[in-house]
């Protein structure tokens, strides 16, 4: 009997034991684990910060390394549409000349403007300065070598603060073609016109009233321009065909 219960204790003591063990190892592997991680995680979020910090350091020098082109910046912020260049147009003279106008608002606080030339509407170059006088709000320039083809335009001005502002950019076709003659000039009765194409002719006085106005067939035409007084006026022809004008002084004796 005293066998039995010495055997029986022994198996508890075992069996307590046993699952002291088991739980110790199953305690110990969880600490593992989660030390693992830990470690793991903290690792990978050290990595991280210094990844951040040096993809923020490459940023900064990139910035720091560019040139300071505030033209660019300050086009997009007030180039087309701002309220300095309310209006820019253009008007063929002689079929090979481009005389470019543009109007400005009363904003402008500008001394200069500079025309500019561009085969494409990427690269400019200037081709002539203006300078502003006194409250005039309406310019032009002529530019006497455009070249054969596609010619680009726009206006460029730089306030007194700094600030560069830019007009629309004009396209402006030129085929090189002289289909448009008038004699003689001065003129007394009778001005001949020849004309390659069907247009609008107007005879302008210098209060800017339309005198006289006829549509043009292609050849030669004979105009009436009798009633004209002695002077000086502007011949205007809108050439629809090439969508262009034509602007000329005519002398009337």
């Amino acid at each position: 009997m005293r066998q039995k219960v010495i055997q029986f204790f022994k198996k508890i003591i075992t069996s307590f034991k046993k699952l002291i063990f088991d739980n110790a190892v199953d305690i110990g592997i969880q600490f593992v684990n989660i030390s693992a991680h830990r470690a793991l995680l903290t690792t990978l979020m050290n990595k991280l910060f210094w990844l951040t910090l040096t993809m923020v350091f490459i940023c900064f020098a990139s910035v720091a390394q560019q040139p300071n082109d505030s033209s660019v910046n300050q086009q997009a912020q007030f180039g087309v549409g701002s309220s300095v260049f309310l209006n820019f147009s253009y008007a063929i003279k002689d079929f090979n000349k481009v005389m470019l106008q543009w109007v400005i608002g009363s904003t402008a606080n500008t001394d200069y403007f500079v025309v500019e030339h561009g085969k494409d509407t990427s690269h400019f170059e200037a081709v002539g300065i203006l300078k502003r006088t006194g409250v005039a709000a309406q310019y032009d320039l002529v530019d006497n070598n455009p070249s054969i083809g596609v010619n680009y335009y726009r206006v460029r001005c730089t306030d007194s603060s700094g600030l560069v502002f830019y007009s629309n950019i004009l396209q402006v076709r030129l085929s090189g073609n002289e289909g448009f003659k008038y004699y003689p000039n001065p003129v007394d009765r009778l001005l001949i016109v020849e004309i390659a194409h069907v247009a609008y002719l107007q005879i302008i006085n210098s209060a800017g009233t339309i005198l006289i106005s006829k549509q043009l067939q292609s050849g030669v035409q004979i105009i009436n321009v009798s009633s004209l007084e002695k002077g000086e006026y502007l011949l205007r022809v809108a050439d629809k065909e090439n969508n262009r004008f034509v602007l000329e002084h005519l002398l009337k004796n």
